[in-house]
């Protein structure tokens, strides 16, 4: 059974939580969600202020103007004049009103010993290959999930590369910053906040129901409708490795990778055509299903790897 533990001795190997949230005895599953909603109400609002000075800098200083003979081919340059704002205002806003909020929010109400309420501990080299090549294997899964409500709703081509020209680059230097923006970035400080805090401190009260909870609040927190099932299943296997080592480490290095096969997809020559085929959602029912079942069975091995380290640390809250 796991416990909380609000005192503990250095001798103990046990974290001393001495936040004002601990010490006033308060529910720690409030503390979960009320944590979150203020990161989030931080975080989007600041984004969105941001994104708005950028773009408006942006047009001001490059003196763009939209034209076009028709509203689509007004939104493809709208689109394509707000990539740069946009990318800028990612970076910025997730590491200054994401990450900074949530470690505030962890040393003033649980304790000053934030790397290790988070898990930020060393594990096998062997549990990250395992995680990584399980959620490489779910890419085609969370590819044809996404793509069956494309197809089924008749979205137009030109959304969706208005949804991805912010990821699109056409020069190595314009990938490498890509990786930056949306592969290392996300990778730590949405992980930091989605399992190093809220399905942590929800685990303390819920234990693997956390996992769950945090998973699907993984996916609505992305505002992408169309990938919100597949979104929800990958947060939810990013919480199961979580969970199952009592570190962050797996989840950073699954989410990078998961967004970096996302950013080389969409790597293009300057004509215009993909350099790296390897996210093509073009993929039949048999493939999807023979990388649904290679998904599970590296989850499988991932639980056996895992067993003993999660047996010795269940109790270490």
């Amino acid at each position: 059974m796991i416990t909380d533990i609000t005192k503990q001795s250095p001798k103990s190997n046990q974290l001393e939580l001495d936040g004002s949230w601990e010490l006033a005895h308060r529910n720690i599953t409030a503390a979960a969600f009320i944590g979150l909603l203020i990161t989030g109400v931080v975080y989007f609002h600041a984004q969105a202020i941001l994104s708005v000075i950028l773009i408006f800098l942006t047009k001001f200083i490059e003196h763009t103007k939209i034209e076009g003979t028709n509203s689509i081919d007004r939104m493809m340059q709208l689109a394509a004049v707000m990539k740069n704002p946009m990318r800028y205002s990612l970076i910025i806003s997730q590491f200054l009103f994401m990450l900074v909020p949530t470690i505030w929010i962890i040393k003033r109400w649980h304790t000053v010993h934030v790397l290790s309420y988070i898990r930020v501990s060393r594990i096998p080299f062997l549990e990250l290959g395992v995680a990584v090549a399980a959620t490489v294997c779910f890419i085609p899964v969370s590819g044809g999930i996404s793509d069956f409500f494309v197809k089924q709703l008749n979205v137009p081509d030109f959304l969706a590369q208005i949804n991805t020209q912010i990821f699109t680059s056409y020069s190595i230097g314009e990938l490498l910053w890509l990786i930056v923006i949306v592969c290392i970035t996300p990778a730590l400080c949405e992980e930091v906040l989605f399992r190093g805090y809220f399905q942590r401190t929800l685990e303390r009260t819920l234990g693997i129901k956390s996992l769950f909870i945090a998973g699907i609040v993984f996916g609505l927190y992305h505002m992408q409708p169309l990938n919100l099932i597949s979104l929800a299943l990958l947060g939810c296997m990013f919480g199961y490795f979580y969970y199952r080592s009592k570190s962050l480490l797996p989840c950073i290095a699954a989410h990078f990778v998961n967004n970096l096969v996302a950013v080389f997809s969409l790597y293009k020559t300057s004509d215009g055509n993909t350099v790296f085929d390897v996210f093509n959602l073009e993929i039949y029912f048999l493939g999807i299903v023979m990388a649904l079942i290679l998904t599970v069975g590296w989850l499988y091995i991932y639980q056996c790897i895992t067993q003993k380290n999660f047996e010795d640390k269940l109790l270490l809250i």
